[in-house]
């Protein structure tokens, strides 16, 4: 049914088989770091799911083993190659809607957690480091890094989890633009569908994620694209990681990228923690690491 070319009984049989030139890790989250490992001390390039890791020196060992074997690293965020997401994108940097005032993302998502999903340990947190983090990716593609954020909990609403189920995230960046993000676990039946909308001096951008339309609305008119079944973003995404090992270059989703999307889930952990606002250091981890490759210190290239 899926053409592949072979099964095995472990994982440490797929990384150590000869044939295998790369593999996809769709494990659980504390499980990434030894996962990771074992596939590049085996050679194999890797794509990773998202979060990378559940702490920052979890991403940053999981960048070094990468760099020390050779191989590439790419981080599974697919909603960045969803296609609305790119065209949003591109309006963005042309000016269409002016200049940036707030950009907002929403999601409430009907969902039954797998047992170590309910794990605060095994997860690395709740809802916001296992799904949230979609929409931190969006925020900083489309406007970079904030500068400061303040989030707060929801009131629980799934029995049985360690962590929270509903986060109401607010950023501000270095230019002004805010962002606010709410991301949820839900009960309720057919809950409406994710959005998100980016708002700025002359128009407005909407769309829905995981639908095939943007629209464009000015004060003089109102464009609306239609894309071919984009979906999830999941075959641009594997696109890139294939293109990336065979151009010998840093894949877009690169480890460092997974590592700035992490540095904002985790500082929006330590402002609900607080419950006060948060700054975000002017070292940027991801950055840390991508300086580190331009240094030559064990950067990453493609066998």
């Amino acid at each position: 049914m899926f053409q592949g070319c072979g099964a095995f009984g472990s994982y440490e049989a797929a990384a150590a088989a000869p044939p295998v030139e790369a593999m996809y890790l769709c494990t659980p989250h504390h499980l990434h770091q030894v996962h990771v490992t074992m596939a590049a001390r085996a050679g194999k390039h890797i794509l990773v799911e998202k979060p990378m890791a559940r702490t920052l020196e979890e991403g940053q060992t999981i960048i070094a083993e990468a760099q020390r074997a050779g191989v590439t690293l790419m981080v599974a965020e697919n909603y960045r190659f969803m296609a609305p997401v790119r065209q949003c994108k591109a309006l963005v940097e042309s000016g269409a809607v002016g200049d940036l005032r707030m950009v907002q993302l929403q999601e409430e998502a009907l969902f039954r957690p797998a047992q170590w999903r309910t794990c605060r340990d095994l997860n690395g947190g709740g809802v916001f480091i296992d799904g949230g983090i979609h929409k931190v990716d969006i925020l900083l593609y489309l406007v970079g890094k904030p500068e400061r954020l303040y989030a707060t909990p929801l009131p629980p609403g799934l029995p049985g989890l360690e962590a929270e189920d509903g986060v109401v995230v607010t950023t501000r960046s270095a230019r002004g633009v805010v962002g606010l993000i709410h991301h949820a676990w839900t009960n309720a039946r057919h809950p409406p569908a994710p959005w998100v909308a980016v708002s700025g001096t002359r128009g407005r951008i909407a769309f829905e994620l995981g639908a095939s339309w943007l629209t464009l609305a000015t004060s003089s008119a109102e464009r609306v694209w239609q894309f071919a079944d984009d979906g999830d973003g999941l075959v641009p995404m594997v696109q890139e990681f294939r293109a990336s090992i065979r151009e010998e270059r840093e894949p877009e989703m690169s480890g460092a990228a997974g590592l700035d999307d992490l540095a904002v889930v985790l500082k929006v952990y330590e402002s609900m923690e607080t419950g006060s606002a948060v700054m975000l250091p002017p070292s940027w981890p991801g950055s840390l690491s991508r300086l580190e490759e331009r240094r030559g210190e064990g950067g990453v290239s493609c066998l």
